[in-house]
């Protein structure tokens, strides 16, 4: 008697998917969006019926993808996911030239649009002390910083708190009547105070407020007075790439302890790929546990590079399909990658880095 093709005694075969995320898909659609200021949005997102509630804290952010454009983009929060009516989230998104997904949403008023998001992703969250808070932002970095102050003010933190806040000129300006309500209930006895910092307002405008990049008024008129003088506090900095490295050299010369300083890049598709060193590479998959993009990392047998060290090409590995011995390793494929270096920050092994830009 021939042998079937298919033996229903035969044990299955091992699925090729990972049984563990710690990340999870969410089907919403845009409840609703305005503008906030000539370039920035607030984007509101509702979950659809019976999809999972993301259980995030504020400073973490999330990938989102819509139909039609080519790759999902990561943002952050701009509310503390508890402080949110459940189900519900909520974005500042700056247009940027030549960026997909921001050029996507000004282009009209998008509510009603089905929206993937994923996530949650980041660890610039609250520590659990008790000393100050300086908080440093620049443009859309407002977003994941003031998620985090409304965090504070809902927990009632008895911690002082100070947030600088970097824009070029006044029409950049947005959230300041949230960011006044929450100072107006920041918990009683302890200090909140706001500073707004301007690079580029014309000098004839009837601006009176701080003039200047944020990062050197951070240093010639906060570090050199009380209480911040004496380096006793707790620095979370968000924002574009200059500013963050500067500020973070700024509190490093001025005694600050890097593990008292907290940072959030903004990075998009120009920023550099993550790069995985096999040779401190574990295979321990904590990098596949919280990859938003299917394929950004893949394991692979062999790697073909370019003389400036790049991949050009790979061969990939099918867990428990492909034979051979497990000698492999992990790639990113910088054609998939989204540069949300979320494997970066969850690599125990130090293995996975970024290289400089040129």
């Amino acid at each position: 008697m021939p042998i079937p093709i298919h033996d229903p005694l035969a044990p299955p075969m091992p699925s090729t998917a990972l049984h563990a995320r710690r990340v999870i898909r969410v089907t919403g659609r845009v409840a609703r969006m305005r503008a906030l200021t000539h370039d920035t949005y607030e984007l509101v997102v509702a979950s659809v019926a019976g999809s999972p509630r993301l259980l995030a804290r504020a400073g973490q952010f999330v990938t989102l993808a819509v139909a039609g454009v080519g790759q999902p983009r990561p943002y952050s929060f701009a509310r503390d996911p508890l402080s949110e009516i459940p189900g519900q989230y909520t974005f500042f998104i700056r247009r940027v030239p030549g960026g997909e997904m921001s050029t996507w949403l000004a282009a009209r008023d998008r509510t009603g649009t089905p929206i993937e998001l994923t996530g949650p992703l980041g660890s610039f969250i609250l520590d659990d002390g008790t000393l100050p808070m300086l908080l440093v932002a620049g443009g859309s970095g407002m977003s994941a910083v003031k998620a985090l102050i409304e965090e504070a003010c809902r927990r009632q933190l008895a911690r002082d708190c100070l947030f600088l806040y970097g824009a070029r000129a006044r029409a950049d300006l947005y959230a300041e009547e949230e960011i006044a309500a929450l100072a107006a209930h920041w918990p009683r006895g302890q200090h909140f105070r706001f500073v707004k910092v301007l690079s580029e307002e014309p000098g004839d405008s009837p601006w009176a407020g701080a003039r200047g990049l944020v990062t050197d008024h951070l240093r010639t008129h906060i570090l050199t007075r009380e209480p911040w003088r004496a380096g006793q506090f707790k620095a979370w900095l968000c924002g574009p790439p200059p500013m963050v490295e500067a500020g973070c050299a700024v509190l490093r010369d001025s005694g600050v302890r890097p593990a008292d300083i907290q940072r959030d890049v903004f990075s998009d598709l120009r920023s550099p790929a993550p790069i995985i060193d096999n040779h401190k590479c574990t295979l321990c998959d904590e990098c596949l546990l919280v990859r938003p993009v299917v394929g950004c990392i893949v394991e692979t047998s062999a790697v073909e590079r370019a003389a400036n060290g790049s991949v050009q090409g790979y061969t990939p590995i099918t867990p428990a399909q492909t034979a051979g011995l497990y000698y492999n390793g992990l790639v990113i494929d910088e054609s998939r990658c989204i540069r949300c270096y979320a494997c970066l920050k969850a690599c125990p092994h130090d293995a996975i880095s970024v290289a400089p830009a040129e």
